[in-house]
């Protein structure tokens, strides 16, 4: 495989994983509808009840996340793997501004799996995507891989 074959297919797993992520999501929102809707009907729209309900569902909305996170990673690993494939980029190391470790001799694989654990280790998820979306580094660093990490955090939030 050609490094662009490889990385076309990087991406379709990718966009994949993605598309996996917003199928949870849409299906945590239409559940916590439905449990705000039948606790609301037996008028216990306040009770601990509900946010307990509501916290279990975000929580498995989150392990579902980082199960197809998880995957993924298992999936772009072998594709990298199969391929021997390494990234572009400038070359060199440097990155003085990023918060993480930036290594344009690094394969893509590596980049991306770097910078998504970087924000991911963040306890509120909000504050993740508004310094992701503020890290120009990254935007350079990661190339078209920038969107998959921002959807990925965006499903998060």
């Amino acid at each position: 495989m050609t490094e662009e074959e490889v990385e076309r297919a990087a991406q379709r797993l990718i966009k994949e994983a993605n598309r996996k992520s917003d199928v949870e999501r849409r299906k945590y929102e239409d559940d916590r509808y439905t449990e705000e809707c039948e606790a609301s009907a037996r008028r216990a729209a306040r009770s601990s009840i509900l946010q307990n309900i509501l916290a279990r569902l975000k929580e498995d909305l989150d392990d579902a996340v980082a199960e197809i996170q998880s995957e993924l990673d298992e999936k772009l690993e072998e594709l990298y793997a199969q391929s021997g494939a390494s990234g572009s980029g400038p070359g060199g190391s440097g990155g003085e501004d990023a918060p993480y470790e930036v290594d344009y001799s690094l394969p893509m694989r590596e980049r991306y799996i770097t910078v998504r654990d970087y924000y991911l280790s963040y306890e509120d998820k909000e504050e993740a995507l508004s310094d992701f979306l503020a890290d120009t580094v990254a935007q350079d660093y990661l190339g078209s891989y920038y969107s998959y990490i921002h959807q990925l955090l965006l499903t998060m939030v």
